[in-house]
């Protein structure tokens, strides 16, 4: 069955993973020569700190290669909208009746607006993680005419 609207928010991936693994060897050849080479000059205190920074620049890519496939999607079909999210291992699916959400933006502390479907006592937030503030205020424009009153 064709969606009547479909929206897919997403983190920018633009490393493959071969490209991960050899930006991680970059940085940790060229930390642990000038390790060594200060090492030798007498700063051997150098050597475990260089080894911390690989540490955690090796997590850090990891960690970025862990959640490259996250997203958040929202899918209408005839009278059903479906709001997907996946984070890592986790995944979890809500779905309304089309004609009873509302969409709500909601002034962040920070001034951003955050978007909200709700319906039925349940409430969802959308597009905090891969969505601009403008973005955000766009789509619930757009889904102010899919699904009903923007609040």
């Amino acid at each position: 069955m064709a969606a009547n609207f479909e929206i897919v928010a997403r983190p920018n991936s633009s490393l493959t993973p071969e490209c991960k693994v050899l930006a991680v060897a970059a940085i940790g050849i060229i930390s642990l020569i000038i390790a060594v080479f200060f090492a030798f000059m007498g700063a051997w205190v150098v050597l475990p700190f260089a080894g911390l920074e690989l540490i955690a620049v090796g997590y850090a890519f990891y960690y970025t290669h862990c959640h490259s496939c996250d997203y958040e999607r929202i899918v209408i079909v005839d009278d059903q909208l479906s709001i997907e999210t996946r984070s890592y291992k986790t995944f979890s699916q809500t779905s309304f009746n089309r004609y009873w959400v509302k969409v709500l933006l909601k002034a962040a502390p920070n001034g951003d607006q955050q978007l909200y479907l709700r319906s039925h006592g349940k409430e969802v937030m959308f597009g905090h993680c891969f969505m601009t503030n403008k973005e955000r205020i766009e789509l619930a424009s757009q889904l102010k005419q899919q699904v009903g009153l923007i609040y």
